[in-house]
């Protein structure tokens, strides 16, 4: 999918803004605070009607106004798609070639969306809660199913953790629900083990491509239990729970499931997040967050990849065989306050809360 055209109202700092984009690179040039992260968090907000810099949906509408809007046109070959976005206090509202989208999860498939920020930096030194999120999202864009586990699984933790608050716990509700989560722990563990395989691979060839080196990026997966066999998985993760039921009670809270699962990233041999310098550890998020575009079911729907501020602190050598190696990609959206040496077109120029293009 491309996106041809957006549309946005009493968007941040933007009231009326109107852009069309083409394929390749689009390179959004600007001084900081005016609107540049702005106008790609709008783009970013296609792939869910979620923003990827807040929680708070209402965070996004500009100060003063009721609510934002966002209209685009997104086209894959021959077929196109209109997507409405409406925002305000109360909730959110989803149009697709103007019939109500009942399920915003559905955006998801219709335009996939690729994303590095400067605070995704600290993903590998973070908390184990970010790089969950991380494999959540990037999962779920490819796969339904995964959504739909995850979603569920999060509904089970919810209401076991909620039992477990009550005055007079219901131990028989906590062993029932204790038994889902299990069922679904094992679901969901395939599910990561199996993308994380498939990313190894990616990256094996991706991180010495991007980072001119001949070093190799792997994640190592952190799960639960690491068996292959079902049986063996379930009646283990239930001894766990049996062991810290005691625990659990007295802490009010589930302390075991995939909601607690993490993963390492090694360069060769070394934990980047322990001894990895600053510059590693931003070039193996960025090659994290790029490596998920190339693992997709549909073929012929890559997705669009935006990167912002990505290229102020890479020297001149890295600058240039990024942007070279991002030219061979569907759609790019790039952030920075200047204009490149290595590159010569498709220019958005950023201004006083508006913009216009220079070739």
């Amino acid at each position: 999918m491309l996106v041809n055209k957006i549309e946005i109202y009493n968007f941040r700092n933007y009231e009326n803004l109107e852009c069309e984009f083409g394929k390749g690179i689009n390179f959004i040039v600007g001084e900081n605070a005016k609107g540049k992260t702005n106008l790609v968090e709008a783009i970013a907000t296609l792939n869910s009607a979620r923003s990827f810099r807040t929680s708070e949906a209402s965070e996004m509408i500009k100060e003063g106004a009721n609510e934002l809007k966002i209209h685009a046109k997104i086209t894959n070959g021959p077929k196109t798609k209109l997507i409405d976005i409406e925002i305000n206090k109360k909730g959110k509202k989803v149009r697709i070639n103007n019939e109500v989208c009942k399920r915003i999860s559905n955006l998801n498939s219709l335009l996939k969306v690729y994303t590095f920020t400067p605070k995704d930096t600290l993903l590998l030194k973070g908390a184990p809660k970010d790089r969950r999120n991380y494999l959540n999202q990037i999962i779920s864009q490819n796969s339904p199913t995964y959504l739909r586990n995850l979603i569920q699984y999060e509904k089970l933790l919810k209401e076991r953790n909620d039992a477990l608050k009550e005055f007079k716990v219901n131990k028989v509700l906590i062993e029932i629900l204790k038994n889902q989560l299990i069922s679904l722990s094992w679901v969901i563990f395939n599910e990561r083990a199996d993308f994380i395989a498939k990313l190894n691979k990616i990256l094996e060839k991706l991180y010495p491509e991007i980072s001119l080196t001949k070093e190799v990026l792997k994640v190592k997966y952190l799960p639960i239990y690491d068996f292959a066999d079902k049986e063996e998985y379930i009646n283990n993760l239930k001894k766990e729970f049996d062991e810290v039921e005691d625990e659990e009670l007295l802490k009010k809270t589930t302390l075991i499931g995939v909601h607690k699962e993490d993963f390492s990233v090694y360069l060769g041999q070394k934990n980047i997040a322990k001894y990895g310098s600053q510059g590693e550890n931003r070039m193996a998020v960025l090659v994290l967050k790029l490596a998920p575009y190339f693992i997709r079911d549909e073929v012929d729907n890559p997705g669009i990849v935006i990167l912002d501020d990505v290229l102020s602190e890479l020297d001149k050598n890295h600058e240039e065989n990024l942007l070279n190696y991002l030219e061979k990609m569907n759609q790019v959206f790039i952030t920075n306050t200047e204009k490149s040496e290595f590159y010569r077109k498709n220019y958005y120029i950023v201004e006083e809360n508006k913009i216009h293009q220079e070739d």
